[in-house]
């Protein structure tokens, strides 16, 4: 029972230890590492999410088209040095790669331009994003943690895909790649590019490789390759 007594010393605890804040009151970034973490456990010196991955070097240049959408330092036609990280979904650091959690997975690439700057460009193996905004992208993993296996029905998962179709939808456009080589990557945001005339163009990134390679649902458990 909350006597007055106590009541008064929560108070007191409340203004003697400022650091105290409420989940529902941390910045919407934190709650979302929050969330990611509840679904997927908190693994330490891992990223919440995308956990493994690899990485690889090499460089970019632009199409002799590209200065006609936007005037970048990015698509002046010179080669940029790039970083690359290829990842499988999740926070689960030993994922195997052909496990189906480890859908969409990610391309992330971080152009070095030459005067010290980095541009980042995320994509993933989804053609489009479940949901439109973080608020969602919280609460989407904040109902997969709240259902276990054992969950009554309809767990919160369901409950939250029943009321965001674009869920569903857009799991059903991943697969388990050959490798990270013959997968197609799809931007996450869309960008509007301005050329030197000043005219604006939006634009979504999209990575086509040269060979599109999906394993078969069999193959993919057994972490077999296709020639």
């Amino acid at each position: 029972m909350l006597t007055p007594k106590l009541l008064a010393g929560l108070a007191v605890l409340t203004l003697a230890s400022p650091n105290l804040v409420r989940a529902q009151d941390q910045p919407l970034e934190v709650q979302i590492v929050d969330a990611l973490n509840k679904a997927f456990g908190v693994h330490p010196g891992f990223r919440a999410n995308h956990a493994k991955g690899v990485v690889v070097e090499g460089s970019f240049r632009a199409s002799p088209d590209a200065p006609a959408l936007s005037k970048a330092k990015l698509f002046d036609g010179n080669s940029i040095p790039v970083t690359v990280r290829f990842s499988d979904s999740t926070g689960i650091p030993n994922l195997p790669d052909g496990s189906d959690l480890a859908n969409p997975h990610g391309m992330a690439i971080k152009f070095h331009l030459p005067d010290g700057s980095d541009v980042d460009m995320v994509t993933n193996s989804l053609k489009f994003f479940p949901v439109s905004n973080g608020a969602e992208f919280r609460d989407l993993f904040l109902a997969i943690a709240a259902s276990p296996p054992d969950a009554p029905k309809p767990t919160k998962l369901e409950q939250f895909v029943a009321s965001h179709p674009a869920v569903a939808a857009a799991s059903a456009t991943a697969a388990t790649p050959n490798s990270f080589a013959d997968e197609e990557y799809h931007g996450i945001d869309a960008f509007v590019f301005v050329n030197k005339a000043g005219e604006r163009q939006a634009i979504r990134y999209l990575i086509v490789p040269e060979h599109i390679a999906h394993l078969d649902a069999a193959d993919a458990a057994n972490g077999r390759r296709t020639s």
